[in-house]
């Protein structure tokens, strides 16, 4: 997959010359005779090597390189990789020494472990360097402070910028939602269809609804194979740790306390959110054993799924007709269910301490955060963690593509309805034992009230309480 979107970035580019103007001055302009040319030739001709996963916002952060490069001579080479695979070949290069980067972005679980482990450096490094500051970004405060918190601070020090706001959010089939469709659904639940679901029964009953087999008629077409309400992944991967984080914060309930403690089993409100999850399975395709948000997208492009989850970064690629002419067009947004409290969920920016060109990662970083910049990567699936970019007026006209993203996100902001998950440097034990055990419970090895009081006595046991 990773290899077709590549495909789409630079004519995603082309619509953004096309189609955008962004002439206007950053909201931080200073006459202050600083130049990134200038700032950068003390590192001309270096290279900074980094990794990150294979969406939008990285795809776009490497097309974008090329005019780093012209800007100042420092070379940019980036590697892709799953983000889980990331975290791990990260730590393990540093503990092993085998090799190494100046730029690795790390999820927002991760936060407080590499700091704890003295792995990275504070921003401070850079920020407090006048030659290396541009006047006209701020690397605190242009930041959705939700967001930064989440990923990008430990114990109060900051450590990274986002590499992007990757919000989750519920689509659906707009088009499958016909009036012939609305009548059934009404005849059979006794009340109109829930669109968007706001309600954790909702998501059911519209999952439970809209699964047909093969032969039934769907929308008013024969269906010339499966059809399946949603995709519930189960893999023991990164993808059902931050699912099942969905379920808890929407019921009330959260993995950790404020103060980083273990919750996720005080009272009954995990395991029934558990076995909310579990009862998915049913709706789901068959291999939601090995589900993970690669699959969730191929599902959906496939025209196989009617509602899920999804993110930011993930989302502008079903909205590509070439590719995904079954979701194109036709999607639907709406926030997390239940009391909508959605993760201010991102990766951050990370320069380790061994990173053999530190200065000049940082000043392409620190590039990547203007303004301009920041509203360039829109077009190529971008979804920036500055608030200023994301109101810019273009993405609120009624021909962009991305609109009922932007909707959503906005929402949650105006609402208040993003959390900030705390980030001990235990999270590196933990989210290993939530995945296998959450993993297990899909596989039907246990029930849901047995897995919560494992994974909260295992998560105790990893952090000494």
């Amino acid at each position: 997959m990773f290899e077709k979107i590549l495909r789409k970035v630079p004519s995603a580019l082309a619509a953004a010359a096309l189609g955008l103007v962004l002439a206007g001055t950053a909201p931080h302009g200073s006459a202050q005779a600083w130049s990134l040319e200038e700032a950068a030739k003390p590192y001309a001709g270096s290279e900074v090597r980094g990794i990150c996963d294979g969406y939008a916002p990285c795809l776009a952060y490497i097309e974008l390189t090329k005019e780093f490069e012209q800007l100042t001579g420092i070379k940019v080479k980036f590697e892709v990789a799953d983000l889980q695979a990331i975290q791990t070949q990260f730590f393990t290069d540093q503990i092993t020494g085998s090799e190494y980067y100046d730029l690795v972005e790390v999820i927002s679980f991760s936060s407080g472990v590499f700091p704890a482990h003295k792995l990275v450096h504070p921003y401070s490094d850079f920020t407090d360097n006048a030659a290396l500051r541009d006047p006209d970004v701020d690397m605190h405060d242009d930041i959705i402070q939700s967001v930064l918190k989440l990923c990008c601070i430990s114990e109060g020090v900051q450590y990274a910028v986002p590499t992007k706001f990757v919000m989750p959010f519920m689509i659906w089939r707009k088009d499958l939602a016909t009036d012939g469709e609305q009548a059934n659904f009404k005849a059979k639940y006794g009340r109109d269809m829930p669109l968007p679901p706001r309600e954790f029964q909702d998501f059911y009953d519209l999952a439970e609804f809209f699964t047909r087999k093969k032969g039934e008629t769907l929308a008013g077409k024969v269906l010339d194979k499966n059809f399946y309400g949603t995709l519930m992944p189960f893999k023991r991967h990164l993808t059902v740790l931050y699912n099942f984080e969905r379920v808890l914060l929407g019921m009330g309930a959260q993995y950790v306390n404020d103060d980083g403690s273990v919750a996720i089993d005080q009272g009954d409100t995990a395991v029934k959110a558990l076995e909310y999850y579990l009862s998915m399975r049913k709706f789901s395709p068959p291999g939601f054993m090995e589900g993970t948000w690669d699959e969730e997208y191929a599902e959906m492009c496939n025209g196989n799924l009617f509602v899920n989850w999804s993110w930011t970064d993930t989302t502008p690629f079903l909205e590509i007709s070439d590719d995904c002419p079954a979701s194109a067009g036709n999607l639907g947004y709406g926030p997390n269910l239940g009391n909508g409290l959605t993760q201010a969920e991102a990766q951050g920016w990370y320069i380790p301490y061994s990173a053999q060109n530190a200065e000049a990662a940082y000043l392409f970083v620190q590039w990547l955060q203007r303004y301009d910049v920041q509203a360039k990567t829109m077009p190529m699936g971008g979804n920036p963690s500055r608030e200023d970019v994301l109101r810019m007026p273009e993405w609120q006209a009624a021909d962009w593509v991305n609109r009922g993203r932007e909707e959503v996100v906005l929402h949650n902001i105006d609402n208040n309805l993003l959390y900030s998950r705390p980030n001990p440097p235990a999270w590196l034990a933990w989210g290993d034992i939530i995945m296998e055990e959450l993993s297990a419970a899909g596989a039907g090895l246990q029930d849901a009230e047995t897995t919560i009081s494992q994974i909260g006595a295992r998560m105790r046991e990893a952090a000494s309480e």
